[in-house]
Protein backbone atom coordinates (compact mmCIF):
# COMPACT_ATOMS: atom_id res chain seq x y z
CA UNK A 1 0.00 0.00 0.00
CA UNK A 2 3.06 2.36 0.72
CA UNK A 3 4.29 2.15 -2.44
CA UNK A 4 1.23 2.27 -4.32
CA UNK A 5 1.01 5.84 -2.24
CA UNK A 6 4.75 6.65 -3.30
CA UNK A 7 3.98 5.81 -7.20
CA UNK A 8 0.73 7.70 -6.90
CA UNK A 9 2.10 10.95 -5.46
CA UNK A 10 5.52 10.43 -8.15
CA UNK A 11 3.00 9.96 -11.12
CA UNK A 12 0.78 12.81 -9.96
CA UNK A 13 3.70 15.47 -9.73
CA UNK A 14 5.33 14.39 -13.28
CA UNK A 15 1.93 14.57 -14.89
CA UNK A 16 1.39 18.32 -13.11
CA UNK A 17 4.74 19.41 -14.11
CA UNK A 18 4.67 18.29 -17.90
CA UNK A 19 1.08 20.04 -18.10
CA UNK A 20 2.87 23.35 -16.51
CA UNK A 21 5.88 22.87 -18.58
CA UNK A 22 3.87 22.53 -21.80
CA UNK A 23 1.65 25.49 -21.08
CA UNK A 24 4.84 27.90 -20.81
CA UNK A 25 6.23 27.00 -23.70
CA UNK A 26 2.67 27.32 -25.32
CA UNK A 27 2.80 30.71 -23.78
CA UNK A 28 5.97 31.91 -24.37
CA UNK A 29 5.84 30.67 -28.03
CA UNK A 30 2.35 32.77 -28.36
CA UNK A 31 4.16 35.66 -26.86
CA UNK A 32 7.33 35.46 -29.46
CA UNK A 33 4.23 35.08 -32.12
CA UNK A 34 2.92 38.80 -30.93
CA UNK A 35 6.01 39.98 -30.05
CA UNK A 36 7.21 42.55 -32.48
CA UNK A 37 10.92 43.12 -31.45
CA UNK A 38 11.11 39.01 -31.66
CA UNK A 39 9.18 38.37 -34.68
CA UNK A 40 10.22 37.44 -38.18
CA UNK A 41 8.01 39.81 -39.80
CA UNK A 42 6.50 42.31 -37.32
CA UNK A 43 3.90 43.79 -39.65
CA UNK A 44 1.90 40.80 -39.99
CA UNK A 45 1.29 40.91 -35.90
CA UNK A 46 -2.37 41.78 -35.25
CA UNK A 47 -1.68 44.71 -33.32
CA UNK A 48 0.84 46.09 -35.71
CA UNK A 49 -1.99 45.79 -38.64
CA UNK A 50 -4.04 47.72 -36.48
CA UNK A 51 -1.05 50.36 -36.44
CA UNK A 52 -1.36 50.31 -40.08
CA UNK A 53 -5.13 50.95 -40.24
CA UNK A 54 -4.52 53.98 -38.28
CA UNK A 55 -2.00 55.48 -40.63
CA UNK A 56 -4.80 55.80 -42.83
CA UNK A 57 -2.80 55.36 -46.19
CA UNK A 58 -4.02 56.82 -48.97
CA UNK A 59 -6.39 59.81 -47.18
CA UNK A 60 -3.54 62.38 -47.08
CA UNK A 61 -0.48 63.65 -49.60
CA UNK A 62 1.94 63.37 -46.45
CA UNK A 63 4.61 60.58 -45.97
CA UNK A 64 3.83 58.88 -42.19
CA UNK A 65 5.75 56.01 -40.90
CA UNK A 66 5.84 53.22 -37.93
CA UNK A 67 8.98 53.92 -36.18
CA UNK A 68 10.78 51.65 -34.23
CA UNK A 69 13.20 53.59 -31.00
CA UNK A 70 13.83 53.28 -27.49
CA UNK A 71 12.53 55.18 -24.56
CA UNK A 72 13.22 54.78 -21.11
CA UNK A 73 15.49 51.42 -22.24
CA UNK A 74 12.74 50.06 -23.42
CA UNK A 75 11.94 49.78 -27.52
CA UNK A 76 9.07 50.93 -28.42
CA UNK A 77 7.07 51.40 -31.79
CA UNK A 78 4.71 54.67 -33.00
CA UNK A 79 3.29 56.32 -35.63
CA UNK A 80 4.78 60.08 -36.87
CA UNK A 81 4.14 62.40 -39.93
CA UNK A 82 8.07 62.10 -41.52
CA UNK A 83 7.71 64.27 -44.68
CA UNK A 84 9.35 66.84 -44.70
CA UNK A 85 7.36 68.90 -46.26
CA UNK A 86 4.32 68.34 -43.90
CA UNK A 87 4.98 70.87 -41.00
CA UNK A 88 2.52 69.24 -38.72
CA UNK A 89 3.03 67.48 -35.27
CA UNK A 90 0.73 65.29 -33.92
CA UNK A 91 0.61 63.50 -30.25
CA UNK A 92 2.30 60.53 -30.32
CA UNK A 93 1.71 57.38 -28.53
CA UNK A 94 4.15 54.51 -27.76
CA UNK A 95 3.90 51.23 -27.78
CA UNK A 96 6.29 48.24 -26.39
CA UNK A 97 7.22 44.97 -28.25
CA UNK A 98 3.74 43.43 -27.80
CA UNK A 99 1.71 46.18 -28.59
CA UNK A 100 0.80 47.25 -25.15
CA UNK A 101 0.23 50.83 -24.81
CA UNK A 102 3.53 52.99 -23.03
CA UNK A 103 2.51 56.61 -23.21
CA UNK A 104 0.91 59.25 -24.72
CA UNK A 105 2.69 62.18 -25.15
CA UNK A 106 1.03 65.84 -25.90
CA UNK A 107 2.57 67.49 -28.33
CA UNK A 108 4.56 69.51 -26.89
CA UNK A 109 5.93 66.21 -25.14
CA UNK A 110 5.97 64.98 -28.91
CA UNK A 111 8.36 67.30 -29.83
CA UNK A 112 10.90 66.81 -27.36
CA UNK A 113 10.90 62.78 -27.91
CA UNK A 114 11.29 63.12 -31.60
CA UNK A 115 14.36 65.88 -31.23
CA UNK A 116 15.84 64.29 -28.17
CA UNK A 117 19.30 64.13 -28.97
CA UNK A 118 20.89 60.66 -29.75
CA UNK A 119 17.89 58.82 -30.23
CA UNK A 120 18.09 55.94 -32.73
CA UNK A 121 14.97 55.74 -35.27
CA UNK A 122 14.56 53.02 -37.27
CA UNK A 123 11.56 52.80 -40.23
CA UNK A 124 9.88 50.02 -40.24
CA UNK A 125 6.89 50.94 -42.62
CA UNK A 126 5.56 54.01 -44.24
CA UNK A 127 2.75 54.98 -46.70
CA UNK A 128 1.86 58.22 -48.96
CA UNK A 129 4.77 59.88 -49.82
Amino acid sequence: MKKFILLTLFFSATIISCTTNNDEVIADAQLDIQNACTAENPLELEWMQDLITELNCGEYACKVAILKSEYESETVFYIQMTDPVCLGFDEITLYNCTGKKVESFSIEESREFVNSPGREVEEIFSCNG
